[in-house]
C-alpha cells in the first residue's frame, strides 16, 4: 500500500524511455508531472495486483529463510548464523519467491503502464489475465521471471542480513533482560540467587510450592466452641 505509487512512477519513466528511442518527437515527462497528471487515485492503480504479488511473496519467502537458517545452516539458540550464511539463505529464499509470483507482477506492470495507441489497454485484473493469456500464451505470464531472480534474490538477502545484524547491534528495549538466557534456561531472580534451571522444572517447582503452601483446613468452618476445625459433614451431623 505504501510503495505502489513509486511503483507506477517508476514503471512508466522506464516505458517512457524505451518509447523516446524508438518513436521521434515524444516529450519526456519527470516524475512530477506523472504525480500530478495521475492524481491520488490513479497513484493507486494497480494496488490489488501489487498485494496479489507481494502478500505471496511473503508468505513463500519468510518462511523459506526461516527453515533455511533452521534445518539447513542449523542456527539455534546457542549458535548464531553469520553474515555470509544470513545473505545465502535470504539469496536462496528469494528464488523461489520472485520466480513463482512472477505472473501477479506480469498482470500489475500491465495495469501500470499507459496505454498508447494500437495498444491493448487493461482495465482489471480478471480482463488483464484472460487478454494475456488470449494474445500471448500461458508463458507470457513468465516474462522476466530470471530477472525478477537476479533483482529480488540479492535484494532480499541483503535486506534481512542487515536486519539480523542491526537485531544484534541494537536491541529493542527491555529484550535481553526479559527473555530466555542462551539455551533455553530462564534465570529469573529466587531471593538473592539467580535460577538456571530449565524453565519447565522451575515452572513446576514453583506450582507445587504453592499447593504446599495452601492451608490444610481450607473450607473448613470452625467449631462455635473454638476447639478446631472440623469438616461441614460433621457440623450437620
Amino acid at each position: 500500500m505504501f510503495t505502489n505509487p513509486l511503483e507506477i512512477v517508476k514503471i512508466r519513466l522506464q516505458v517512457q524511455g524505451e518509447v523516446a528511442k524508438s518513436i521521434e518527437g515524444v516529450e519526456r515527462r519527470s516524475a512530477m508531472w506523472i504525480v500530478k497528471n495521475l492524481g491520488l487515485v490513479g497513484l493507486y492503480k494497480g494496488a490489488s495486483a501489487c498485494l496479489l504479488r507481494d502478500i505471496p511473496f511473503s508468505a513463500i519467502y519468510f518462511p523459506g529463510y526461516n527453515h533455511l537458517k533452521r534445518d539447513f545452516f542449523g542456527e539455534s539458540q546457542t549458535k548464531k548464523l553469520g553474515v555470509v550464511q544470513l545473505l545465502t539463505a535470504g539469496a536462496i529464499a528469494g528464488m523461489p519467491a520472485a520466480y513463482l509470483t512472477t505472473p501477479c507482477d506480469v498482470i500489475k506492470t500491465r495495469l501500470q503502464v499507459e496505454a498508447r495507441k494500437g495498444e491493448t489497454k487493461y482495465t482489471s485484473l480478471r480482463q488483464c489475465a484472460r487478454t494475456i493469456f488470449k494474445e500471448e500464451g500461458f508463458q507470457a505470464f513468465f516474462k522476466g521471471g530470471p530477472a525478477r531472480v537476479l533483482r529480488s534474490s540479492p535484494q532480499f538477502g541483503f535486506t534481512l542480513a542487515g536486519y539480523e545484524v542491526l537485531q544484534k547491534i541494537l536491541p529493542m528495549p527491555g529484550s535481553e533482560s526479559e527473555g530466555p538466557s542462551v539455551g533455553g534456561h530462564a534465570e529469573p531472580a529466587v531471593g538473592l540467587q539467580k535460577a538456571t534451571a530449565p524453565l519447565p522444572y522451575l515452572r513446576s517447582r514453583n506450582a507445587l510450592k504453592i499447593i504446599l503452601d495452601l492451608d490444610e483446613s481450607f473450607g473448613m468452618p470452625k467449631t462455635p466452641m473454638g476447639k478446631g476445625w472440623m469438616p461441614l459433614s460433621g457440623i450437620r451431623s
